[in-house]
């Protein structure tokens, strides 16, 4: 729903994608919430709900090859490509927090090493960084801003899942914290289609946050490298 207070002032411009002054987030694509046989969906099939988690799947399907695709072009622009994944010290996850997750004693399927693993379809290259974060936004459990202030970032790309989850609060603390965000809206994906559309109107509303498709983003960041 939009709010018509932003209607009071012009709206903004979506950022340019500048070489150097930009990075690529791809955030949770990993085993444990994004593929059928992690974490997440041994949950699901141990309280038989598989069907209810259908949609989150399809979604995470048809989003892959757009994430890869983005990726793949900021790394032949040599462009920053950064990863955020959920990883626990504790193997019952206590360490997290119940705003992130269950307590220990309410979780009811065990994790696995696999489940900390990046999706290969999107896994990190060469020395790619990879942050792990035991909460919803990766700014508020790793040294992600340091890191990018380090390396003069001022925009950040987001791809990843959920929506309306770990990707929306990466999304609003990076804006809060002074940096320009774009969100590619078919590379992030959410358990519903509902959920998805509804973030994406949220987080633009106003114009704080942009959202772009996959092929535009592509198209801007092959025009700037060349």
């Amino acid at each position: 729903m939009h709010d018509p207070f932003y209607d009071l002032f012009p709206l903004r411009e979506d950022p340019k994608i500048e070489s150097g002054k930009t990075a690529l987030l791809t955030i949770d694509m990993q085993y444990l919430d994004a593929h059928r046989d992690g974490w997440v969906g041994r949950v699901a099939k141990a309280a038989g709900l598989e069907d209810a988690l259908e949609p989150r799947w399809c979604a995470i399907d048809a989003s892959l090859p757009k994430i890869r695709a983005v990726q793949d072009a900021f790394r032949a622009a040599g462009q920053e490509v950064i990863h955020v994944n959920v990883a626990y010290r504790t193997d019952d996850g206590r360490d997290a927090g119940l705003a992130f997750m269950p307590s220990a004693d309410l979780q009811p399927v065990e994790k696995d090493e696999r489940d900390d693993d990046l999706l290969p379809e999107v896994d990190r290259q060469g020395d790619e960084m990879v942050f792990s974060k035991t909460s919803s936004s990766a700014f508020s459990s790793t040294d992600i801003e340091m890191v990018l202030r380090r390396m003069h970032i001022e925009h950040l790309v987001v791809t990843g899942i959920v929506t309306e989850g770990c990707v929306e609060l990466t999304a609003r603390d990076a804006a809060d914290r002074g940096f320009r965000v774009t969100l590619v809206e078919d590379a992030c994906s959410a358990s519903t289609p509902e959920a998805h559309d509804d973030a994406i109107q949220r987080m633009t509303d106003g114009g704080f946050i942009a959202a772009r498709s996959a092929a535009d983003v592509i198209a801007e960041v092959k025009e700037m490298s060349a």
